[in-house]
């Protein structure tokens, strides 16, 4: 079962994922308010998403905020935000019923149970005795649930129960299927069509019972395992026949198994910003991502081999940068959050390119900040850097790397924080806890290069979604028409772009644009 059921307002995630930020006590008291206030919900009311905000957080907003949120739709949100919250606490299991045992109370499926959470079905994330967590609930809450949707529950147990006559006339149906070729989930689906009863419904009843399921063929699933082999041989030219012939899958169950495991490493994720209040302007993205100090970025950094760094932009212009950073970061995990299990592949390319974008607009910040960053790693270790050994010298600039590239994400301008001077701050107070490094050593007897691959990737959890080597390069080598069509996509020719907005510049079908870049993916 999910995390949470998913968002019907936008604006509602954003408002959990601020809560989610919050200490402890606040966020404990604020999901208390939230259940609280599920309680008064009227389905047919309607609720301004200030008066939502103002009964869990006791703050009142000034600014003019028009949305206006259906009760429906705003019980399911606030069941998404409860959930989501107590996922970051650490809340006891004692008392509370696991999702199976809440669906045999109420004679349902665990799938319907799953609707029901959209409906308003409240249920904590609880920390069991061996550390994992679980969703449950406790006797209390279902009680207000079925006191409030009786007729709901009702109707929900009765249709989740076939009976045996209608599970044996729909075994009979489908073993007229036998010898077609046809795939047991084809011919769930098409008795689907004819029924009352859901694909997934039909799906489950024929793979459990013994006839169907021997009779009729079921292709192996595809595993994390699977779609990774299947990503790799494509990136190492293989088509899409000579894979489908392999695994004896068609290409697009085989598509959606890779855009569901580009889901899973974008949730499995942390992406951090820093929520600033221009981003609640209704331009603020035209504005802030057409900025073009936030447009101008480099390519990613492959090789560091000299320690000569030169400050870059002026104050306003760093502001900028550091505004388009955390608004493509923020951008990226609201839509992560959002995703379906099927997620769309134009929506995983968004969210990879605005990571992309983020990431270079953070290795700008980081090469102005490395200037002051290196001078108080001179001072600490009073010597020059090259005189250092190499055993010394390059775990100390991979320290210095990592500290300002934390820095520099978490960067806030409206307090002042700059990057000449903010993680020159924070490493000076970093450095005297690294002990190893207040170790003597004897200077170098000869200077030696330095070469760091790619030193900067490491600051972002999404360093996969990011070239190893000059990409742009080898694919100029093969021609003009792909290298410029990877360049597009990495940030060597300006800041990255979508498979739909390079399709656009090329003057070519998207489809054919990713069939050209699965190999320089």
């Amino acid at each position: 079962m999910p995390i949470s059921p998913r968002f019907h307002v936008r604006q509602m995630l954003e408002f959990a994922l601020q809560v989610e930020r919050a200490p402890e006590n606040i966020r404990r008291k604020q999901m208390l308010a939230a259940e609280e206030l599920l309680h008064e919900i009227d389905d047919e009311g309607l609720y301004p998403i200030d008066y939502v905000v103002y009964r869990i957080t006791a703050y009142r907003s000034d600014s003019a905020n028009e949305v206006i949120l259906l009760g429906s739709a705003l019980r399911g949100d606030l069941v998404a935000l409860v959930a989501r919250v107590s996922r970051t606490l650490q809340l006891t299991d004692e008392g509370m019923l696991s999702v199976q045992e809440v669906a045999e109370q109420l004679q349902i499926s665990t799938r319907t149970l799953s609707r029901l959470r959209s409906e308003g079905f409240l249920m904590y994330w609880v920390v069991q005795g061996n550390g994992k967590k679980r969703l449950g609930c406790s006797s209390q809450m279902i009680d207000d649930f079925v006191s409030r949707n009786k007729d709901r529950l009702t109707r929900a147990s009765a249709f989740s129960r076939l009976s045996e006559i209608e599970q044996q006339d729909i075994i009979e149906l489908a073993m007229r299927y036998k010898g077609e070729k046809k795939t047991l989930s084809e011919v769930a689906a098409e008795l689907a069509r004819t029924s009352t009863r859901g694909h997934e419904t039909i799906r489950v009843l024929l793979q459990e019972t013994g006839r169907t399921s021997k009779s009729l063929p079921q292709p192996s699933r595809i595993t994390r395992s699977n779609a990774r082999a299947i990503e790799e041989s494509l990136q190492s030219g293989a088509s899409w026949v000579d894979l489908s012939s392999e695994h004896n899958r068609t290409p697009d169950a085989m598509r959606k198994a890779i855009a569901r495991l580009r889901a899973t490493r974008l949730k499995q994720m942390e992406t951090t910003f820093v929520d600033l209040e221009v981003f609640a302007r209704v331009e603020a993205e035209e504005v802030i991502l057409g900025a073009p100090a936030a447009r101008s970025v480099d390519p990613p950094t492959l090789i560091l081999d000299s320690l000569l760094f030169s400050h870059s932009d002026s104050e306003p212009e760093e502001i900028a940068v550091v505004s388009a950073m955390h608004l493509l970061r923020r951008r990226s995990a609201v839509a992560i959050s959002g995703l379906k299990y099927a997620p769309s592949i134009t929506v995983l390319d968004r969210i990879e390119t605005d990571l992309r974008w983020s990431f270079l607009l953070q290795q700008k910040l980081i090469i102005d900040a490395m200037p002051a960053a290196l001078a108080v790693a001179v001072q600490y270790v009073g010597r020059p850097l090259h005189e250092l050994p190499a055993n010394r010298l390059l775990p100390l600039l991979e320290l210095v790397i990592q500290v300002v590239g934390k820095a520099c994400a978490e960067m806030n301008p409206s307090t002042g924080q700059t990057a000449k001077r903010t993680p020159a701050s924070v490493l000076d107070r970093a450095l005297p806890m690294m002990k190893a490094l207040r170790d003597p050593t004897r200077a170098a007897a000869k200077y030696k290069e330095i070469q760091i691959h790619c030193p900067f990737h490491g600051v972002v959890p999404w360093s996969n979604l990011l070239p190893t080597t000059n990409v742009y390069e080898s694919a100029q080598e093969n021609s003009a028409r792909i290298g410029k069509m990877v360049g597009l996509k990495y940030g060597w020719l300006g800041v990255p772009m979508t498979v739909l907005e390079i399709a656009d510049v090329m003057g070519e079908k998207p489809t054919s644009i990713s069939k050209q870049l699965l190999r320089w993916s």
